[in-house]
C-alpha cells in the first residue's frame, strides 16, 4: 500500500513525518519567508481595511498562494509517499484559485466596484472542472514510487491554459483602464505599479510551474515565488505612497521589521557557509535600509497629513461657503417669489381701483358742472377737492399699472415717427397756466433746427415729458422754469431738458432719483407723489434706446432733468 511506504531518499527526523535534509536549501529561503510575509501583509491590510472588497480578495490570493507554497514544501520534505501523493493530488485546487482571484482583485481595484453576478458565475464555471476531476486520473494519472512523485494528467493542461489566459486578460484590463484615464491622473501611476507587480507574479508563477512539469526539473519551481516578492514589494510601495488600502506609517514599520525577523529566522535552516554569509548581509541590509525607509515615510506621512489637514480646512470652508450660497440662493428665490406676488398684487389692486376711480371722477365732474342741480360754493369746494384727489389717485394707479407691466415684461410700445417738438410745446403750454397760478414763469425755447422727429411711442414719451415738467412746477416755490429742445446733427440726437430755480438736489440723492419709490428731499415739500414717475421715465426712455439724467449744483440751487433720444 502506498500509505505504508517511505520515500527512498527520506529519513524521518522531524515529527517522524518530514525530512528537511532532502529539500533544496533554497526552498526555505524562497518559500517560508514569502509565505509568512504575504500572510502578514494580507492579514494586516484586511485588519486595517476589513470592509473593503479588495482587501478581502488580497487576503484570499495570499491564502491560496501560501497553501500552495506549503503544499510544495510538503512535496519536497514529506517522508511518507501517501502524504506526498496527497499533496500532489490537491495542489491543483489552490493553483487555479490564484489566477481566478487575481482577475477578480484587479477588476475591483481598477473599477472600484464588485463584479456583476454573471461574471462571478463565469469564474465559478472555470473553477468547476478542477473540483470535478481532482480525485480522478484526469488530475494525477499515476504515482512514481522510485522518484516519490505523482505524474500529471490532462487537468494540468487546462490549468496552465487558464493561467496564461488570465495573464493576457489582466494585462488587457490594465491597458484599457490606463488608456481611459487622462494624463496626470494619479490612478495611472498606481495602474502601472500594480500592473507590473501582478504581471511578474503570475508570469513567473506560471512559467516556472510549466517548465518544471515539462522538464521534470522541479528545482526551477523554487524561483517562481520571486514574482510574489516583487508583487508584495510594489504593493507595499502603493500602500505607503498612495494609501491604496488606507494604511499609513504603521504598515511600513510592520513590514520592515517583519521582513527582518523572517530573514533572521533563516539562520536556523542554513547549512551552507556561503548561504550563511549571504543571509547575514541581507539581514543587516534590511535593518539599515529599513530604518532609512521608515524615517523617509515618517517625513512624507507628516507632510501629507499637514497638507490633508489644510485641504480639509479648505474643504470645510468651501462647504460653508457653498451652504451660505445655497441659503442665499434660496432666500433670493423667495424674494423673487415675493416680488412677483407683490407685482401681481399691485396689478390686480390697480385694475380693481381703476373702475371706482373712473366713476368717482365722472360723478364729481357732473356735480361740479351742475348736472344734478345747483350746488353752493362751499359744496362746490368740497366736491372739487374730491375731484382733484381722484385725478391724482388715477395717476398713481396708472403708474402702478405701468410698473407692473414693466416688471412682468408686458409693456407694449407702438413705435411710429412723430413731431417731438409739437408734443413738448403742447405739454409746456398746458402746464403754463398751472405754473402761473403759483407765480412761476414757464418758457419754452428751441435751437430752431427743425424738424425734431422721433421714432417712438408718442403717448408714453408724452407721459415722461409731462411728468418732468410737472415735477419742476411742483418742486419750485418761486422763480422760473425753462423747457428747451436742441438737436445734435453730428450724433443724430435730440435733447429735451427742463430746468428750474427750485429746491435743487443733493449729490447723494442724484444717484437714487430713478429708483422705485425714491423721492429724495422733494417728498417733504410735496407729499402727494408716488415716487414712481422718474422710475417709469427711465424704463420708458431705456426702451427707446435713449438716456435720462438729472443735474444739480446742490440743494437750493435748482435742477435740470434731461432726455436724449435718437433722431427719427
Amino acid at each position: 500500500m502506498i500509505n505504508q511506504l517511505i520515500c527512498p531518499d527520506a529519513i524521518p527526523n522531524f515529527l517522524n513525518f518530514f525530512d528537511f535534509s532532502i529539500a533544496p536549501i533554497l526552498l526555505f529561503y524562497s518559500y517560508i519567508p514569502i509565505i509568512i510575509i504575504s500572510l502578514f501583509l494580507s492579514f494586516f491590510v484586511f485588519y486595517k481595511d476589513k470592509y473593503s472588497l479588495q482587501s478581502k480578495l488580497l487576503l484570499i490570493i495570499s491564502l491560496s498562494f501560501s497553501i500552495w507554497a506549503f503544499d510544495q514544501i510538503t512535496q519536497w520534505t514529506a517522508v511518507y509517499s501517501s502524504i506526498v501523493h496527497f499533496s500532489w493530488q490537491i495542489i491543483a485546487l489552490f493553483e487555479i484559485l490564484i489566477p481566478l482571484f487575481s482577475i477578480y482583485f484587479v477588476y475591483v481595484f481598477l473599477y472600484k466596484k464588485d463584479l456583476v453576478f454573471k461574471y462571478k458565475i463565469l469564474l465559478s464555471l472555470l473553477f468547476l472542472p478542477v473540483i470535478l476531476t481532482l480525485p480522478t486520473v484526469f488530475n494525477m494519472i499515476s504515482f512514481d514510487l522510485i522518484e516519490c512523485q505523482s505524474n500529471f494528467s490532462y487537468l494540468w493542461n487546462y490549468i496552465y491554459l487558464i493561467e496564461i489566459l488570465s495573464i493576457i486578460f489582466i494585462t488587457h484590463l490594465f491597458y484599457k483602464k490606463f488608456k481611459s484615464l487622462i494624463a496626470g491622473d494619479p490612478l495611472r501611476k498606481q495602474i502601472v505599479i500594480l500592473g507590473i507587480g501582478v504581471f511578474l507574479f503570475l508570469s513567473m508563477f506560471t512559467a516556472t510551474n510549466i517548465l518544471g512539469d515539462t522538464t521534470l526539473f522541479y528545482e526551477i519551481n523554487l524561483f517562481g515565488p520571486i514574482g510574489m516578492v516583487i508583487f508584495l514589494g510594489l504593493m507595499t510601495f502603493m500602500i505607503v505612497r498612495y494609501k491604496t488600502f488606507n494604511i499609513k506609517l504603521l504598515a511600513t514599520q510592520a513590514l520592515v521589521w517583519g521582513l527582518a525577523v523572517l530573514i533572521g529566522s533563516q539562520f536556523f535552516f542554513i547549512r551552507n557557509p556561503t548561504n550563511y554569509i549571504l543571509n547575514s548581509i541581507t539581514f543587516v541590509g534590511i535593518i539599515v535600509f529599513g530604518q532609512f525607509l521608515i524615517k523617509s515615510v515618517k517625513r512624507e506621512v507628516k507632510q501629507k497629513e499637514e497638507i490633508q489637514k489644510i485641504a480639509v480646512e479648505l474643504e470645510n470652508s468651501k462647504m460653508r461657503i457653498e451652504e451660505t450660497n445655497i441659503q442665499l440662493e434660496s432666500a433670493n428665490e423667495k424674494l423673487k417669489g415675493l416680488d412677483k406676488l407683490k407685482t401681481e398684487f399691485l396689478s390686480l389692486a390697480s385694475h380693481q381701483l381703476r373702475s371706482p376711480l373712473t366713476a368717482i371722477k365722472g360723478y364729481t365732474s357732473m356735480l361740479l358742472e351742475g348736472d344734478f342741480g345747483v350746488v353752493n360754493d362751499k359744496q362746490k369746494e368740497a366736491i372739487d377737492r374730491v375731484f382733484q384727489s381722484s385725478k391724482h389717485l388715477t395717476v398713481v394707479v396708472e403708474d402702478l399699472l405701468n410698473v407692473s407691466k414693466i416688471e412682468q415684461g408686458g409693456m407694449q410700445y407702438i413705435m411710429t415717427p412723430f413731431d417731438f417738438e409739437k408734443a413738448v410745446k403742447d405739454l409746456a403750454t398746458d402746464l403754463t397756466v398751472t405754473a402761473e397760478k403759483k407765480g412761476l414763469k414757464l418758457t419754452f425755447e428751441t435751437d430752431n433746427k427743425t424738424p425734431y422727429t422721433v421714432n417712438g411711442d408718442m403717448e408714453k414719451l408724452r407721459q415722461v415729458i409731462l411728468n418732468l415738467i410737472d415735477n419742476s412746477v411742483k418742486y419750485t416755490k418761486e422763480g422760473w422754469i425753462k423747457v428747451s429742445l436742441t438737436k445734435d446733427e453730428l450724433n443724430k440726437k435730440i435733447k429735451f431738458a427742463v430746468s428750474d430755480s427750485g429746491m435743487g438736489i443733493s449729490k447723494t440723492n442724484l444717484n437714487d432719483l430713478f429708483q422705485k419709490f425714491s423721492r429724495g428731499t422733494g417728498g417733504k415739500m410735496n407729499a402727494g407723489g408716488s415716487g414712481l414717475g422718474l422710475y417709469l421715465g427711465k424704463e420708458i426712455i431705456t426702451a427707446h434706446s435713449g438716456r435720462i439724467w438729472a443735474e444739480s449744483e446742490g440743494e437750493g440751487k435748482g435742477s435740470t432733468f434731461a432726455v436724449e433720444l435718437d433722431m427719427g
